[in-house]
Order: structure tokens, then sequence, then C-alpha cells
């Protein structure tokens, strides 16, 4: 039986390899200028090696998006545009990240590379579309050497991880300074709200109206709503954020205490909202003390990255991998 240790290593690398959370590669000798994406330092991206995890980026995106998405909009840009711009940034920021590493004198054993290499075959026998999907990156030139090499590079970029968050060095006193230092962005704020739901916008604008004339609300929706609430005059009870369709939400949430929405169109028709209480509470800190690290975890990781990126001359090429 595998020990517990071993598993985790598996799933660690499988995570590492269909999500491409980190890839790059690195020519060291000189190459043509035309077969350069990007220079991190005095060392160079290779179009080849941009090109290879490009490919396994498309293939897992279209896996569950199709072929068609490539041609779509993203302000502006094409998806596939996006999607090249993204890969290369990912590739420059692990880049600056091993040879930051490398000056600090951290290193990774290849021993454990070999190790999340065979876990990683061990992990796909058996597993149809993992065996057909590396044999298609395989005929793409992506060999067990392109994939230690991934390894090798996302063991640093863990390790770069790891040495920030021991210098951070977080303690109960420090998330609770943090916890005191943004308590209003640890509020749990709940609305009561009535609502008016319809199929018709005609018939909503109509409503609307009668309601703003002063007819009585609750008599309203128990006469014309679609909503099992109606016989509850349309009362809702209280709910907090990410418990309502996002268009509803939008508005309960920015009504006072009395007040009255226009229409709201959401997938289920034609809303009138009336907000009738408010109330706001202070999330307790043991509640939301491991929040607060992750938070504080990931913005220092961020950090970090932005410094050691900006510790570089980085160039771009993007017409090489047009």
């Amino acid at each position: 039986m595998k020990s517990m240790k071993t598993k985790a290593k598996t799933i660690f690398v499988m995570l590492l390899v269909f999500t491409l959370v980190f890839a790059a590669g690195c020519a060291k000798k000189a190459v043509n200028e035309k077969d350069i994406v990007a220079k991190v330092g005095d060392k160079v991206i290779s179009k080849d090696a941009y090109n290879k995890v490009l490919f396994m980026h498309k293939k897992i995106i279209e896996s569950k998006r199709g072929d068609q998405i490539w041609t779509e909009d993203v302000n502006g840009k094409t998806y596939l545009q996006a999607v090249q711009e993204e890969v290369l940034d990912k590739m420059i920021m692990e880049e600056a990240i091993i040879q930051y590493m490398e000056k600090e004198e951290e290193k990774v054993d290849d021993k454990e590379v070999d190790e999340q290499y065979k876990a990683l075959m061990q992990g796909m026998k058996g597993q149809e579309g993992a065996e057909n999907f590396f044999k298609e990156l395989k005929e793409e030139g992506i060999d067990e050497s392109f994939w230690k090499s991934q390894i090798k590079r996302d063991l640093y970029v863990g390790k770069f991880q790891e040495k920030t968050v021991k210098a951070l060095a977080l303690t109960d006193e420090k998330l609770k300074k943090y916890y005191d230092e943004h308590k209003e962005e640890y509020k749990d704020i709940q609305v009561r709200a009535s609502h008016i739901l319809v199929d018709q916008e005609e018939k909503a604008k109509e409503l609307l109206k009668r309601v703003k004339n002063g007819e009585d609300f609750a008599k309203l929706a128990k006469e014309n709503s679609k909503c099992s609430s109606s016989k509850k005059g349309g009362d809702l009870g209280y709910f907090g954020r990410g418990k309502m369709l996002p268009e509803f939400e939008k508005a309960a949430f920015s009504l006072k205490v009395g007040e009255i929405s226009d229409i709201v169109k959401t997938e289920y028709g034609y809303h009138i909202i009336k907000v009738t209480d408010r109330k706001e509470e202070m999330i307790k800190f043991e509640d939301i003390k491991e929040y607060i690290r992750g938070v504080m975890v990931q913005s220092a990781i961020k950090n970090k990255m932005d410094q050691v990126k900006a510790s570089f001359k980085i160039e771009k090429f993007l017409e090489n991998i047009q």
C-alpha cells in the first residue's frame, strides 16, 4: 500500500499538470532572436519551450470549453491572445523565482524530482483519458525530460512560497492585529426582504406603479406573485451575500430599510423588491482567523513575487508568439 506521503505527492503533481499554475522553460545557450519569447535577466525563455506549455494549456481548455472558444472577445483581444500572454507571464514569473532561489542557494534535489515524476506516471496508469492525453503531448515533444524540467521548476516555486510564509511568521497576535485593523471587512450583513415575482415585464411595471402609489406590498404579493413566498406576503426572511441570484442580491443590498426597487430581471422572471430590515454583526475573530491567515499568506506571496520580478530586467517578444 502507498504511504500517505506518496499519495499526497501524486495528487500534488497531478494538480500541477492539469492546472499548469506555473510552467516554464529557459534556454541557457544562445538562440536566434526569433526563437526567443522573453528574457529574464541574462536568461531567455525559448519559443520551443513556450509552445509546449501553450499546447498543454490549450488542450486542457479545449477539453472543458471546446475548440471554438479561441476567437471569443476578451477586453478587445481574442481568447487565444489572452491565454498566450497569460502563459508567457506565468513563465516569466517562474523563471524570476528560480533565479532568485538559486541566488539564495535554495536547491531542488533531483531525487525528489524523480520521485514526483514516478508518482505522476503511476497515477496516470489505467486512466484511459490521461494516457491518451500524455500520448498526444508526447507527439508534440513533451517527453520525460520536459516533464521533469517542469516538476523541478514547480518545486522551486513551492520552496519559494514556503520561504515567504516562514518569513511572515504569522502568530495569533499578528492575525488579531490584522483583524482589528480591517473590522469593517468582517461584518456579517443580512437583509430581510419581500418581493413580488411575475413572468411578464408589463405586469411588473403595472404592479410597481401600484406599489409606489401606496397600495399594500404584502397584499399585492399574495395576489400576484408566482413565488411560494406569496403566502407570506412575499417575505423571504433574512439572507446574507451569496444566497440569492447576483442581480437580486445587488438590488436588495443597495436598498435602505423601507425602500422599494425598480424592476429587477433574473432567470426566474421580473421582481419588485422591498427591504424590510437590515442587520449587521461583527464576525468573531475565532470564526475567521484561518480565513485571515489565508488572506495574509496570499498577499505576502504576491507581494514577494512582485518584488522578485521587479528585481530583474524583463523583455517580452510578443511578435514571436503570434
